[in-house]
């Protein structure tokens, strides 16, 4: 079963030029939507898993640099070890108050 295309439907201009109005249409749809935040709270909020000497240190050092990036809070702990995670928690709570 052969389908035939009617020509005088579709013709070689006619689809570029359709093709190119929807391209331009597609290229547009970026630019024109305007910016959207979904929160005004500008708080970096990090988790910490693995609260060893590494992890620990790497989360005071992104608490440390919350004065030139903005504020930073610690909002979750976990580690496979409860002597750890207390360690590390107790560690950070004095040399950061907040």
């Amino acid at each position: 079963m052969e389908k035939k295309i009617d020509d005088s439907s579709l013709s070689r201009r006619s689809f570029i030029g359709n093709s190119g109005k929807i391209a331009g249409v597609g290229a547009l749809a970026g630019v024109t939507l305007p910016m959207v935040h979904g929160k005004t709270d500008d708080t970096t909020k990090i988790a910490l898993v693995g609260c060893g000497g590494r992890g620990t240190g790497a989360a005071s050092n992104a608490l440390s640099v919350s004065l030139a990036n903005g504020p930073t809070k610690l909002v979750a702990m976990a580690d496979v070890f409860q002597h750890r995670l207390d360690s590390s928690y107790n560690e950070l709570k004095k040399k950061h108050k907040d």
